[in-house]
């Protein structure tokens, strides 16, 4: 029995306590991965890019590890005095190559309950078998369990013979919702315990996660598809509704300044686009007019209940925060029972597992309203998480002795309560965490604009010989002018692609929108020197400032001072009374800290108290506190500079224990603050235009006339545009001919094109002139040069009258005099004498 208690087990906001075995805390953290815990509340902004991926899955806030420091000859004995416990209060997800696979069960921890104990004790680990094991006292874990939103103590039973992957399944850690200055994050009480599995490192990118929403999930912790594998399910895909906004935008909105011309129009998306993330293999969204936000598979409770149970959480496309709750069979594709959760409701529990486990377990879930400083808006989440059964808790009453059996009975039934997020739609970066009382936060709905703006030509970062429009270096100071935008409503969590580049008239575009920002999730903007906590525990706060649009943020690790704990103000951004241990320089979204602390407080000094040796009883009196080390946590394991370990310096400060473990002179004991950034990258396209001055062109033809001198003015000709579309005004203009040309008005061309118009000459009057019916065609062609500047040119064409040529662009008029004829004709008679007068004659024009 005495292996089942050196198993690792990973938890969020939870203590080991290990028996069995016992040295310093760092040769136990260094010898096996420690037991995590994360309580992660949500972050209250929503939107960037990450930069680089972190490996592994995410975990939540809170996580407790414990190893110990003697041998203890029997598991179930009292605690020794020389026992550690250390907990690693993780609040952000962890990567595996953070908290790496244990390579054999001795490496593992595990988690147990001692009947004895009042509360959750120490750690032991055995020095040769370099295991961490916690024992947890069975009133200590039924008192977690029915603390506020805390994540209880649980046990772990396993076999001496159990594999690595079984081993891994129970390395839980907790989350807790995160506390808001700006966009309110969940409640801090709310936490949550996590599973990591144990498995080799494997990478999960935030990045993938953020833009593809793909979990990578783990069978040594799971019965899933592939990691990674995406699929839609055919149910959703050949049962849309009418009406289905995880494909269509819930709404569209345009605008075009006056007097502006776009093309495409602006009520073209031009490739906008908004669609809902993609299912993994195995599990189904709602089918219909519904948003899916949340899927959680009951991992362990599976394997231990021989059942297929994942649950999944929608809402309406729209504010509402109204969510139901669908307990699903995996197997069948079926809905086996429904709950409807709203601020009102109060926790609803899923009776179907109550019968599944005998009465063992219930998973439930609750709304939580979330909290957030005065004037500010919260923003809620759904907390899930299991009822254990009073057969289960009654094992652990006062006067109580578990026997082997209940202990083991204990330990599986607490270690069933582990789920894994499939999809979390907020917070990407926990897809495919395993955890005990996970949460998400409830979306809402976004208008996620593409602008279209015209650049200011005074801002010093203007370049006027630009020539490449993909560098992005053009930085806004206000002064922009906007010509359109066009907006699509979608709900947080939604994959978009934004409407493309347009062209303007009279304008060139300057700066594409950056590639990175054209596609992504929608998520809220970010607004610098937003402030939010999200993870309160043991006197420990860690508290992000926004500090760029992107979502960037500086994470700040703040401890009660053991010596003001009268302002202690759990659950508020106030650190008076609290010392500022670590802050970390910006970090972009989806990233872990990589370098070196800009503050970190060393030493630290725990509350005053007399450290009583067991064995000799010797007295060691710490009047002032006793001097302990902060620093990164460095233990093997860990991957450098990405979380801090905080020691516990008593009285409830830095860890749960009591403070009879520093009077034992156990050392090491503490909790684990992850440094990661688990914001969504804020992505905002914008395509940047400048005035663009137009080119112009003078329409010209030629007039010769013959046989009489050329007068000024004597002859019309007329330009008319040819336009293809009928029912649009065309352009025409009439002219006189001076010093032998037809000169018409300039023609102004802003934008990139053909053109053609027709010159014709008008037929005057003068019955002397022959008039040319020849038609000139002109064509003008307007292109852009290499720096993006309008030029054009000019080509004519002359057709019919007196063309000479296909070039021909001269109009030739003739002028013909008239010509004075004498007709002579005789007149002679026969018979007689003509007599003059007598006859007369007729000329006629045949």
């Amino acid at each position: 029995m005495k292996d089942i208690f050196n198993r690792r087990q990973r938890f969020s906001l939870r203590k080991y306590s290990f028996g069995v075995a016992s040295v310093l805390l760092g040769t136990a953290l260094f010898a096996a991965h420690t037991a995590q815990a994360d309580e992660v509340t949500a972050p209250d902004a929503s939107s960037s890019n990450p930069g680089s991926s972190v490996e592994g899955e995410s975990s939540s806030d809170l996580v407790e590890t414990s190893t110990a420091s003697t041998a203890q000859a029997d598991p179930t004995a009292a605690v020794s005095s020389t026992d550690a416990t250390a907990s690693t209060f993780n609040l952000t997800p962890e990567a595996s190559t953070d908290k790496a696979a244990a390579e054999t069960t001795e490496k593992s921890a595990t988690e147990t309950a001692k009947p004895e104990a009042a509360k959750p004790a120490s750690e032991t680990a055995k020095p040769t078998e370099k295991a961490t094991s916690e024992a947890a006292k069975p009133a200590a874990a039924a008192s977690t369990n029915a603390a506020s939103n805390n994540v209880e103590t649980t046990a772990s039973a396993t076999t001496a013979a159990a594999t690595p992957a079984a081993t891994a399944a129970n390395r839980p850690s907790a989350t807790a919702a995160p506390v808001a200055e700006e966009t309110a994050a969940a409640e801090t009480a709310a936490a949550a315990t996590s599973v990591k599995p144990n498995v080799t490192a494997r990478a999960y990118s935030v990045r993938a996660a953020a833009e593809d929403r793909s979990a990578v999930l783990d069978r040594a912790a799971t019965d899933m598809t592939n990691g990674g594998a995406l699929a839609m399910s055919r149910s959703r895909r050949n049962r849309r509704a009418a009406t289905d906004h995880n494909n269509e935008p819930v709404a569209v909105a345009t605008f075009l300044k006056d007097g502006e011309v776009a093309t495409p129009d602006m009520t073209d998306p031009n490739g906008a686009s908004v669609a809902s993330q993609t299912v993994p293999a195995g599990y189904q969204a709602k089918e219909g007019d519904f948003y899916t936000y949340a899927i959680w598979d009951l991992t362990e409770f599976n394997k231990r209940y021989n059942t297929k149970y994942y649950a999944r959480a929608y809402k309406r496309f729209d504010d509402s925060t109204d969510t139901t709750v669908e307990l699903l069979d995996k197997n069948t594709g079926s809905v086996v029972e429904t709950r409807t959760v709203t601020a009102s409701s109060g926790v609803q529990k899923f009776t179907t597992t109550t019968a599944a486990s005998n009465s063992q377990l219930t998973f439930q879930v609750d709304y939580k309203a979330g909290t957030a400083p005065s004037g500010k808006k919260a923003e809620p989440f759904i907390q899930n998480g299991y009822e254990v059964g009073k057969s289960i808790t009654d094992l652990v009453a006062a006067g109580h002795k578990l026997t082997e059996a209940e202990r083991a009975l204990y330990t599986a039934v607490y270690n069933a309560r582990t789920t894994t997020d499939i999809i979390n739609v907020v917070e990407p970066a926990y897809n495919g965490r395993t955890i005990t009382d996970s949460n998400a936060k409830i979306p809402v709905t976004i208008n996620k604009t593409t602008y279209y703006k015209v650049v200011d030509k005074n801002n010093p970062t203007f370049n006027a010989n630009k020539t490449d429009k993909t560098v992005q270096d053009y930085k806004e100071n206000g002064n922009e002018v906007e010509l359109a935008r066009y907006t699509l409503k979608a709900e947080e969590g939604q994959r978009f692609t934004a409407s493309g580049e347009r062209q303007f008239d009279g304008y060139k575009l300057y700066q594409t929108a950056d590639a990175n920002d054209q596609s992504g999730t929608v998520s809220r903007p970010y607004t610098v020197g937003t402030k939010f906590m999200d993870a309160d525990r043991y006197g420990i706060k860690r508290i992000k400032e926004v500090v760029g649009e992107d979502g960037s943020v500086v994470i700040r690790v703040y401890l009660l001072d053991p010596r003001q704990q009268s302002k202690r103000s759990d659950g508020s951004l106030s650190t008076d009374g609290y010392m500022l241990l670590a802050e970390t320089k910006p970090i972009k979204p989806g990233e872990w800290n990589s370098q070196d602390l800009v503050v970190k407080k060393s030493p630290l000094y725990t509350i005053a108290h007399t450290v009583t040796d067991e064995k000799t009883g010797a007295k060691t009196n710490y009047p002032n506190g006793k001097e302990v080390p902060f620093d990164f946590q460095k233990a093997s394991g860990y991957a450098p500079y990405h979380s801090v370990f905080v020691p516990f310096l008593g009285d409830g400060i830095g860890h749960g224990s009591a403070n009879s473990q520093l009077e034992r002179g156990v050392g090491g004991i503490g909790t684990n603050v992850d440094l990661l950034n688990t914001l969504t990258p804020y992505k905002q396209p914008i395509y940047y235009y400048v005035k663009q001055e137009p080119v112009t062109v003078t329409p010209e033809v030629e007039k010769q006339l013959e046989g009489r001198v050329l007068v000024d003015g004597e002859f019309s000709f007329k330009i008319k545009e040819v336009n293809e579309n009928k029912s649009l005004p065309s352009y025409e203009e009439t002219v006189t001919n001076k010093n032998g040309k037809a000169t018409f008005s300039n023609l102004t061309f802003n934008k990139v094109g053909t053109y053609i118009y027709t010159i014709t000459e008008t037929a005057g009057s003068d019955a002397n002139v022959d008039y040319d019916a020849m038609t000139v065609t002109m064509t003008v062609t307007v292109t852009e040069n290499s720096k993006g500047d309008l030029q054009a040119s000019v080509k004519y064409s002359g057709a019919g009258g007196f063309a000479s040529s296909a070039t021909d662009k001269i109009f030739n008029n003739y002028v013909v005099a008239p010509v004075k004829t004498r007709f002579d004709f005789s007149k002679a008679l026969a018979g007689r004498e003509l007599k003059a007068g007598e006859f007369s004659f007729v000329l006629k024009d045949s």
